[in-house]
């Protein structure tokens, strides 16, 4: 199914950057099995990633493939605290690409690229804002 393998493929991209913290100790990869069930796709099993760094846990839920508006949906968040979470949404750009954006729960009206640098931001900022 090419939902699985966006997904695969989307996780693994984190994986790459965040190699230096994982090599170096400071981030730790918990994978979970999850099960999904869409009206159109059925019943499927993917994968759920987490890294936990101190107290913190970074979790990346695929929610699915069949979301109104997007091609598929991966939500982020600190574990305990998904007041503050984003969606990754899969959508189609004007040229006809198709890119993954980050978007406040709160405001799906705002997206922006999801790469390494925002989402190394969005960490920061979350850090913060539990640790005052």
């Amino acid at each position: 199914m090419e939902w699985l393998a966006e997904i695969d493929r989307t996780l693994n991209e984190t994986k790459f950057w965040f190699k230096p913290y994982i090599e170096s100790g400071i981030f730790r990869i918990v994978e979970k099995e999850i099960f999904i069930t869409e009206e159109y796709l059925g019943a499927y099993r993917t994968k759920q990633l987490e890294y936990e760094f101190g107290t913190f846990r970074l979790v990346f839920e695929p929610m699915g493939r069949n979301i109104f508006g997007a091609s598929g949906r991966i939500d982020v968040y600190l574990r305990g605290n998904k007041v503050d979470k984003y969606m990754i949404v899969l959508l189609e750009t004007e040229e006809g690409i198709r890119k993954w954006f980050l978007s406040p729960f709160k405001d799906k009206s705002i997206r922006i690229e999801f790469n390494k640098a925002n989402m190394e931001k969005l960490i920061e900022d979350w850090i913060d804002q539990n640790t005052n």
